[in-house]
This record gives C-alpha cells, sequence and structure tokens, in this order.
C-alpha cells in the first residue's frame, strides 16, 4: 500500500492534458479548490487524478502540495492488512465480532493502551446496537508512514498477490470474496487511484495501449466487456475468474484480452 500525495489547484482554471506538453491534446479542466492525487512527475508536469477519475498532466506552478497532519490524539491509521479481524475485548483468546477490509481509515475516539484501536461494529453477533469491539495496532499503518509517493506497478502487484485465493463474489469488494472488477478495483485504490466499480467503466479510464506491461489492466469479452484482470507482464494476469473459483493467477493461454488500459505514466 502506498499513499500518493494530494495537490490544490491555486489556478481559476487549471488545463489537463493528454501527456505533459502545452500542445497535446486537453482531455479536462481542473478548477480552483479541486483536490487532486499526484501520480507522477516529468520536469514542471505532475500527472494527476481528479476528482472525476480523469488522468492527465498539468503544469506543477498551477498545483499546491498538501499535507496530512496528524490528529490531535494520535496518527491517523489504515487497515494494512486484507481483512483485520475485530475482537470482542482487548484480547486475541476473545470472540471475532466482524472484520475491517484493507484501506478503511480509523476514526478513533479515545486513546487505548498499547496495541488496540476501538471500533463500533453495527449488527456484530446479531445485535440490534453496534457493539465496541477492538483491533489490534499490529493489523494497521499510520497513514504518514505509509510511502508519500506515485504508485508503482510492483506495488500494483504486490498488493494484488494478496488477495490470492480470495472466494469469487459477485459484488464482493473485500478479502471476504470478490468479483472481477470489485478485485482490480481494490489493488488500485489501496495505492491512491480511484476506478470505477465495473469492468465496462474502468475500460473507459486510463488510456488504451498496444502491449501490456505489469500493472496494466486486461479487458475481455466477444461483444462487450464482461471481465477485467491485472497484467503481471508479458501474458501473465491475476483476476477473480468466476463464482466457485479464488483470485488467481492466469495467463493468455487460457483466455487472451480484447483491450489493454494503462493508467500509471508511461516507463521512462
Amino acid at each position: 500500500m502506498v499513499w500518493p500525495k494530494e495537490a490544490l489547484v491555486i489556478a481559476p482554471v487549471a488545463d489537463l492534458r493528454a501527456s505533459a506538453d502545452n500542445t497535446s491534446e486537453l482531455v479536462d479542466q481542473l478548477h480552483w479548490g479541486e483536490v487532486v492525487r499526484l501520480l507522477g512527475t516529468r520536469e514542471s508536469w505532475r500527472y494527476v487524478q481528479a476528482d472525476d477519475h480523469y488522468f492527465g498532466w498539468v503544469r506543477s506552478s498551477l498545483l499546491n502540495a498538501m499535507e496530512r497532519g496528524p490528529r490531535p490524539w494520535g496518527e491517523a491509521r489504515v487497515v494494512a492488512v486484507p481483512l483485520a479481524p475485530v475482537f470482542e475485548g482487548m484480547d486475541s483468546e476473545t470472540s471475532v465480532i466482524g472484520h475491517v477490509p484493507a484501506g478503511t481509515r480509523l476514526i478513533q475516539q479515545r486513546e487505548l493502551p498499547e496495541p488496540w484501536e476501538p471500533v463500533d461494529i453495527s449488527g456484530a453477533s446479531g445485535s440490534p446496537e453496534p457493539l465496541r469491539g477492538y483491533l489490534s495496532r499490529d493489523d494497521t499503518a499510520v497513514i504518514r508512514e505509509l510511502p508519500q509517493r506515485p504508485p508503482t506497478a510492483d506495488d500494483l502487484l504486490a498488493t494484488a498477490e494478496a488477495f490470492v485465493g480470495v472466494p469469487y463474489l459477485w459484488g464482493g469488494t473485500t478479502a471476504l470474496g470478490m468479483d472481477c472488477s470489485g478485485f482490480v478495483q481494490q489493488v488500485y485504490r489501496l495505492n491512491g487511484v480511484r476506478l470505477d466499480r465495473d469492468a465496462d467503466q474502468q475500460a473507459m479510464e486510463g488510456r488504451p495501449v498496444d502491449e501490456a506491461l505489469a500493472g496494466d489492466l486486461l479487458f475481455f469479452g466477444a461483444e462487450r466487456i464482461t471481465h477485467v484482470a491485472i497484467s503481471t507482464g508479458g501474458e501473465g494476469y491475476l483476476h477473480a475468474p468466476q463464482t466457485g473459483a479464488v483470485v488467481e493467477r492466469s495467463t493468455f493461454a487460457r483466455r487472451a484480452p480484447r483491450l489493454v488500459r494503462r493508467y500509471l505514466t508511461d516507463p521512462a
């Protein structure tokens, strides 16, 4: 997991270009006060993603980098394992009353002795009222201590590998179960990149490329996009294939893509 820095747009209107060149295609415009994620750098340009999920290049002089500060009572934390158990008491020997998925930011209500974080779980154990539970701090990371940089293909693959073996679940987006687009959406989200939920929507984001590199998304389907996977480079990929299966590695020998899209910057 990495945590790309964010920047504030400080120009009334800032052009978002397809490449780091004033003459390249205008793909979108950013407005004063918008917050963008910094995903790459090239001389006086920054590769960013805007709130509307568009990717592009903007002049660095039109942005102001933002810093994240700590909470008044401690450091803001995020769940850093695929699925963190929530215990009934401040003891891992007590009952598990729920699970919190990777990437969840914790809302700390009060300080507790190390190594626990309090969480309120709604509907846990059949209770109509939220139950107070405890999450081990070993399953979390301090946000400001995560790598504060743009994600790389290696980051994406390391995150994806952590979900290998997770069962397929139509509509699922966590380590309890995932479908194909939920899997790739979460891998990118945990590395600071937002993608839409469904495969056919994801196929409209980023930009088309002819040859897949590690971290690119591969799209499949005969007449329309019905499936998506994460390229591991060459003819390999990781995906959540179908009901009854699990997130697994595969190759073009079993299924070849019809479309490749890239969301990170091109290799230098």
